[in-house]
């Protein structure tokens, strides 16, 4: 399920210039002692191993910005720090847990700003009683499910269960959901689906080998290092694999293969989709009535409409089912074992959303191919 890859910053790896080190540096010097936590009463995990919620006061939060910065090989200034959705808590050990959600700052750049998607730009943070703050990873989607956060304060914030939402096996078609560029973009995703990272990886601290970035031109120049090549029967054999956060890159390389005409204007940012739509004469606004073969893409809950500034992620809508759930192929997905195209059947979308990006309320939006 992102996710927020790795290589450039674009999937929250490469360094964004190494001038990173002077901001990270200057971050923690000025912000080492922090430490304000207050404990709350937890309504909903009681029992034994049960947590309690902690409020974070601002000086914990950016130095846990210093932190995830760092670990990002990014400059701090190409984080939001108002942007911040924090969830805190503590362990009855004493060991405390947090997960901060950022988004990019205006001053990130294009490259930047893409690497904040598909769950990257989410920090998971432990420190043991006592000691000091460390990252033990990023979001990922489904939400935190890279990192062994563990049950007790995963049921406090209300994180789903990650095997519930690896992906599911794609049952055989009997026949195309529609002709034409809709049954073509739902027959191309759903051949995608289990095409992963090559070398495997479990967590986006790593580079997010993919070939769809390739397949797509490589827009941004994402490096092949440390990655090998992929195939996939007729689509495509022998592809460099190149580290970059995929799902925006996935969703336009499957829309072209199906035939949609005119993509020059989707990037590796799933934010793009909403330019290309609106460029297409689409009317476009938080949620709507799903049509197989749609974008759908993936806003933070803070979001006041739909844009083409920053994006969590961006899927495609294989099947839409009478009670109004959705079947989805995403790109970039956490599974057990590597990072892959995953297949999710009789999704709520609402539902489905918040509980991939760990947010009560994200909100999406659709896209058609054929506007």
């Amino acid at each position: 399920m992102r996710g927020r890859c790795r290589n450039s910053v674009i999937c929250g790896r490469s360094g964004v210039g190494r001038a990173a080190g002077v901001w990270v540096v200057t971050g923690a010097v000025l912000l080492a002692g922090a430490a304000f936590w207050w404990p709350q009463p937890a309504r909903a995990a009681a029992g034994r191993g049960a947590g309690v919620r902690l409020a974070v006061g601002p000086t914990v939060q950016r130095h846990l910005m210093g932190l995830y910065a760092a670990y990002r090989h990014i400059p701090v200034i190409s984080i939001a720090p108002e942007s911040a959705q924090v969830l805190a808590a503590r362990q009855g050990n004493g060991t405390a847990w947090a997960m901060v959600r950022w988004q990019p700052s205006a001053r990130a750049g294009q490259t930047a700003a893409a690497g904040f998607q598909d769950g990257a730009g989410t920090g998971i943070f432990t420190r043991r009683r006592g000691g000091a703050w460390t990252v033990a990873g990023l979001g990922e989607q489904p939400s935190g499910c890279a990192v062994r956060i563990p049950q007790a304060v995963r049921r406090l914030w209300h994180l789903p269960g990650c095997r519930a939402l690896e992906g599911l096996a794609v049952p055989r078609l009997r026949s195309m959901a529609g002709g034409g560029v809709t049954g073509a973009v739902v027959k191309v995703a759903l051949a995608q689906v289990g095409v992963a990272d090559n070398p495997p990886v479990t967590s986006f601290s790593r580079p997010d080998c993919n070939p769809y970035t390739t397949l797509v031109g490589n827009p941004l120049g994402a490096s092949g290092r440390h990655c090998k090549t992929s195939s996939n029967g007729s689509y495509f054999h022998g592809v460099q694999d190149v580290g970059e956060l995929w799902c925006a890159d996935f969703t336009k390389w499957v829309w072209r293969q199906a035939g949609v005409t005119g993509l020059r204007a989707l990037t590796p940012a799933a934010a793009s989709f909403y330019t290309w739509g609106t460029k297409h004469g689409e009317h476009i606004s938080f949620g709507g009535t799903p049509k197989a073969g749609d974008a759908v893409v993936l806003y933070p809950p803070a979001t006041k409409a739909p844009n083409g500034s920053y994006a969590d992620h961006v899927g495609i809508v294989t099947a839409v089912h009478a009670d109004g759930t959705v079947n989805l192929v995403n790109g970039d997905f956490l599974g057990p074992s590597n990072i892959a195209v995953r297949y999710v059947a009789h999704a709520h979308l609402s539902a489905w959303a918040s509980r991939v990006e760990g947010s009560k309320g994200e909100k999406w939006a659709l896209v058609s191919p054929r506007p």
